[in-house]
């Protein structure tokens, strides 16, 4: 009997099982998919800290609680993020998913000096705002399927955007 082989041969089987237990145990939560056509993770600490959700390599916090804009936006920047930035359909049409039949602000407000919507990390908007007013500068999501413009001292729920950890 070779001795060596079966060494070998049961090296071979222990990492292999260590290896498939390992990928059973995390692939699922960095690519789940699940029944709703999105891919999204609950954050168990391996990609997006607990109580955000996981899409298209990015990080989302929905607040349950109401604040302004301006304070909207500090509690992402607590959290090392920023208001979302909802620069494509898809994210929208994810975001719209989640927020269900809430308003949430995100980080696209009215420059009324250079009369242009500018998302808060400066890039500007190039598409339709409903309900425009000369009062409402801040931008909300959720109740429709479109960008809603918004006062922004009222108080709604916010969406923060991050990178994974």
């Amino acid at each position: 009997m070779n001795w060596h082989m079966i060494i070998y041969g049961l090296i071979v089987v222990v990492l292999k099982s260590v290896g498939v237990t390992l990928f059973l145990l995390y692939f699922p939560q960095i690519l789940n998919t699940s029944n709703d056509g999105f891919n999204s993770t609950s954050s168990y600490g391996t990609v997006c800290p607990k109580a955000w959700d996981f899409h298209q390599r990015r990080c989302f916090f929905l607040s349950t609680s109401e604040q302004s804009w301006n304070k909207s936006r500090d509690d992402c920047i607590s959290k090392g993020s920023t208001l979302a930035i909802v620069d494509t359909p898809e994210k929208l049409e994810y975001l719209q998913h989640i927020a269900n039949a809430e308003k949430y602000f995100i980080g696209l407000t009215y420059q009324s000096a250079e009369k242009k919507w500018r998302w808060i990390n400066n890039s500007v908007f190039n598409g339709n705002i409903t309900h425009q007013n000369q009062n409402f500068n801040c931008v909300t999501i959720g109740l429709t399927k479109t960008f809603d413009a918004a006062l922004c001292d009222v108080s709604y729920r916010w969406i923060c955007e991050k990178n994974p950890e």
